[in-house]
């Protein structure tokens, strides 16, 4: 392992993740709701849709990580499944507390306390690379919820578009007005 370039990507990743993020978040109006804008950007201002670049990102990045830096594959892989699931719950925790329209600092430091876990958890003198399979299961799983939950959202707070009082994609023949007005 390259344990300096490791050192150094964990922590430029914060800022490179954050700048990508918030590219992501405006990829589906910038694309005029294509499938590719579904996938990769945020279809509403949920906190589910803010936190999907974030998991996208952050999860990439470790994977360039993971071939450049060249960390123990099992014990890496554990942490980063970790730091992704400590990012998702930092984000939804923080979000309850301040508005989505300043989801930014919130996005900051769910990203600072999701790399800085990972880094600790990877480096760390135990070895958490028995955790391995678990680890996959848990990355199959954020994926699982990834892909599916744009189109198909649980009627749930966490995926409530609160501008529009509606969840997932939003069509284009809705009068979002109207809508929250009826609702």
């Amino acid at each position: 392992m390259r344990k300096s370039l490791f050192n150094f990507m964990e922590l430029s990743g914060i800022i490179f993740c954050m700048i990508l993020v918030s590219l992501l978040r405006n990829l589906y109006v910038f694309l005029k709701g294509s499938t590719a804008g579904i996938l990769f950007g945020s279809v509403n201002s949920s906190i589910w849709e803010q936190l999907k670049p974030i998991i996208l990102v952050y999860i990439m990045y470790g994977l360039a990580e993971l071939m450049t830096a060249r960390p123990y594959f099992r014990q890496f892989v554990c942490a980063k499944a970790i730091g992704v699931y400590v990012c998702v719950l930092v984000y939804i925790l923080f979000s309850r507390i301040i508005p989505v329209e300043y989801s930014e600092p919130v996005t900051l430091a769910a990203l600072g306390i999701g790399f800085i876990l990972s880094k600790t958890l990877t480096l760390w003198d135990k070895d958490i690379s028995g955790f391995f399979s678990v680890a996959c299961l848990m990355l199959l799983l954020i994926f699982i919820m990834y892909f599916s939950f744009s189109a198909f959202p649980p009627k749930l707070d966490l995926f409530l578009d609160k501008n529009s009082g509606m969840y997932g994609i939003i069509p284009d023949y809705i009068d979002i007005g109207a809508h929250a007005l009826s609702g």
